[in-house]
């Protein structure tokens, strides 16, 4: 087969995967497209999966089989199938995944109709635990954006998720840009952003063909490699920064550069919590090395459609931990295993792109954090001077303040609510004010009150505090906390909003949402 007729080159890195291999090449020896290569780099497995391997390349021409001398990883293993694929383009396949007959052709074709660098695509999670399959589908605004695009008639795509397995990639883009994966853990990160700055056309291919495997991967970890994990991961975030910043492309992706940073990092804790759990020399490094990483970060900058609020939380949350020890607290409230005793934090609004109710346990589902309004009163609902505006409503799950904007001496409108859950140290919330042209700034006053208390007499508040929203301000993270003896849902809890400085746009109204409690 001649080097131009090959029109896709499938690369298959493979370490002990001998349960999953055949299913992954049999899927590409399926496939649709007329002329391809399969080609397998074994890296030393331990297992069977190099006599699995030896066994499909001698019944199929079409399977090349590449074999390491020594272990090196899946970014070294992807890097040797580029040194000898000759397709025009290239798909990366991880060996325990698979793929529906339409995937190398799909994507062949359009990139073939729009002459794209690179094709991005689509794919299906399945949980080995009940076999569930979630669809992830391309974001709207990269899916019906005119093609071809780049990143910089497109940004939105740099918020994509970072895999390289659900892309096609021509060939010859990648060897003109010298692109290579480096010997990480997280080897997709620096690689994709290299890719997709560099992109000058790409395309999309909206369906998903692509099925990705999750497997339990708590069961076999070791503390040393939980290290590892951690260890690399932030060198290949430093390695994409490196690249961002030395080819001049950061300060004009920075934001979006924060939301796939943050997605990142939480995906981590979620992935290796067990270790954060576990090891405190890991809490203590992970904890300072986040801390670092989230300090430059404007959250008011960031595009929340990309950044779902449970994720916009944590970060948030986060950064304000003290101590390793209290990061180390959240990671063991916030993750889901076996290990774990103290109630959950913020658990049943994790990942809710991937994981749902079903996917949880009883024990996590019955012990969240996440509170409920179940009670609210308002002192007046609109100011007399302002009939069209809203002085304060409450929808059931969260609260909207309008400061009194014509008259700096008018009362505030406060709005008392109780909330069903636990929490006995802090209740957290976000505070929001979206309005672009604000030139006020905002202060938030928040009380804790003993229930049926007369606010006006000052007795029976057990805690108050203020927190100013700044201009250009949109978002921050507030919290109030509370006497060791008391619990929030034998609380009330006022709110109201007032300008310090400025005039305020009109219809600036603060929003307070997403409540948590913290501690049993």
């Amino acid at each position: 087969m001649s080097n131009e007729a090959i029109q896709i080159s499938f690369i298959v890195p493979t370490y002990n995967v001998d349960k999953y291999l055949e299913k992954c090449v049999s899927s590409l020896q399926a496939q649709t497209v007329e002329k391809f290569e399969i080609i397998i780099v074994e890296d030393c497995s331990t297992d069977g999966s190099l006599r699995l391997a030896e066994r499909l390349a001698a019944r199929d021409a079409r399977i090349k089989l590449v074999r390491h001398a020594r272990n090196k990883g899946l970014g070294p293993a992807r890097n040797t199938g580029l040194e000898h694929a000759r397709g025009t383009y290239i798909c990366f396949v991880d060996s325990d995944d698979w793929v529906d007959p339409g995937y190398g052709e799909a994507f062949f074709l359009e990139a073939e109709r729009t002459k794209a660098d690179m094709v991005v695509g689509s794919f299906y999670a399945v949980f080995e635990q009940g076999a569930r399959i979630a669809p992830h589908f391309v974001d709207p605004v990269v899916r019906y954006a005119t093609l071809p695009f780049n990143a910089r008639t497109c940004p939105a795509v740099l918020s994509m998720p970072t895999p390289v397995w659900d892309k096609c990639y021509r060939r010859d883009f990648i060897e003109r840009h010298q692109l290579r994966f480096p010997a990480l853990i997280g080897e997709d990160i620096p690689f994709q952003w290299q890719a997709m700055t560099q992109a000058e056309r790409m395309s999309v291919v909206g369906e998903p063909f692509y099925y990705y495997r999750i497997r339990d991967s708590q069961k076999n970890r070791s503390l040393t490699s939980g290290r590892a994990i951690f260890a690399d991961v932030f060198l290949a975030q430093e390695q994409a920064l490196d690249y961002l910043t030395t080819s001049g492309h950061f300060d004009t992706y920075r934001a979006i550069w924060w939301e796939r940073m943050i997605k990142e990092l939480l995906h981590l804790t979620e992935k290796s919590g067990d270790t954060l759990i576990a090891d405190d020399f890991v809490a203590k490094v992970f904890h300072m090395m986040v801390r670092r990483s989230l300090q430059p970060v404007d959250f008011s900058l960031l595009n929340r459609s990309y950044l779902p609020d449970h994720v916009l939380f944590k970060a948030m949350y986060a950064r304000q931990c003290a101590s390793w020890k209290e990061f180390q607290d959240l990671v063991r409230r916030s993750f889901p295993g076996s290990h774990k005793k103290d109630p959950l934090f913020l658990g049943v609004a994790k990942m809710r792109f991937m994981i749902t109710r079903q996917d949880l346990n009883a024990d996590e589902i019955s012990h969240t954090h996440l509170l409920r309004i179940t009670d609210h009163k308002t002192t007046f609902t609109h100011y007399p001077d302002l009939p069209e505006y809203a002085a304060a409503s409450c929808d059931g799950q969260r609260i909207i303040l309008l400061p009194p904007v014509h008259d700096a001496h008018m009362e505030p409108a406060r709005v008392t609510v109780k909330f069903s859950g636990q929490g006995s140290r802090r209740l957290w919330y976000f505070l929001s004010c979206s309005q672009p042209e604000r030139g006020a700034e905002l202060v938030i006053s928040q009380r804790a009150m003993q229930n049926g208390v007369d606010v006006a007499s000052h007795h029976g508040i057990v805690a108050e505090t203020e927190t100013v929203l700044h201009v250009g301000e949109k978002i921050l993270l507030s919290s109030i906390n509370l006497p060791a003896e008391a619990r929030i849902e034998d609380l009330e809890f006022e709110f109201s909003v007032r300008c310090r400085s400025g005039f305020p746009a009109w219809a600036s109204d603060v929003t307070i949402s997403h409540f948590y409690g913290e501690g049993a």
